[in-house]
């Protein structure tokens, strides 16, 4: 792509087959987690995904409310479609933040965006089946080796069997595929999920909060906004979002 020029074109937009949302009664704010200790927040997905700006909305709407935040993205080499990690601690007061990255164990959330990443060995390691909720995106991105042999399936199952043995409760959702059906255009997954795990009270925000952060981030906002918003109706009622 970098040495094409496409004059005059326009980048081609899915349609969305969400209705306005009507049929829903309006949502109940869920009860957020306490923040006696710093919670910890892992985002996994892929590169060009809008991993990082989850962390960054998180991180944003932690400041907006006065709390210690810190926001550590483990992105590396990583390009398009490579492996990304946000390491994200949110704490009462800025001094309750004591280190950026998370240890062992240390994930009070899991936001897996991308199914693969989160059963990586690096990500599991960062669940606790004491502690650890994880809200994991089922719907399944092929890897390289799909290149190298086109009969070669993604063991799906097997990978949320494992995440499922690292965490305390795992709702795997098939984010993509509402996402992309709901808004149009799979760009939406990421904070499709982050309404998702709102919703079901993992996130020690308020949900003015996260708006706001989205909005003070000036890129498509009524889209992520609806995609947020499509998210929580899915943790309140899937079966009738789908």
């Amino acid at each position: 792509p970098s040495v094409v020029t496409v004059e005059g074109g326009r980048l081609k937009k899915g349609k969305s087959s969400a209705k306005e949302g009507e049929d829903f009664p309006p949502i109940g704010e869920p009860s957020p987690p306490t923040l006696e200790k710093p919670y910890g927040i892992l985002v996994t997905g892929i590169g060009g995904s809008g991993v990082i700006t989850i962390g960054q909305i998180i991180g944003m709407a932690a400041h907006l409310e006065g709390r210690g935040v810190s926001v550590l993205d483990m992105s590396g080499l990583a390009q398009k479609y490579g492996a990304v990690m946000s390491h994200v601690q949110v704490g009462a007061r800025p001094q309750d933040i004591h280190a950026t990255r998370l240890d062992t164990g240390g994930a009070h959330l899991v936001l897996g965006c991308d199914l693969v990443v989160t059963a990586s060995t690096e990500a599991l390691a960062k669940m606790a089946p004491s502690r650890t909720r994880a809200v994991v995106n089922a719907s399944v991105t092929p890897t390289a080796e799909f290149v190298r042999n086109p009969d070669w399936q993604l063991p799906g199952s097997d990978l949320q069997r494992d995440i499922r043995e690292s965490a305390q409760t795992t709702d795997c959702v098939a984010a993509t595929e509402l996402a992309t059906g709901l808004m149009g255009d799979a760009i939406a997954t990421n904070m499709f999920m982050l309404g998702y795990a709102y919703q079901k009270g993992w996130i020690p925000l308020a949900g003015e909060s996260l708006e706001r952060a989205i909005e003070l981030n000036a890129v498509a906002v009524d889209f992520n906004k609806k995609s947020f918003l499509w998210g929580r109706r899915a943790a309140a009622d899937q079966d009738k979002v789908k």
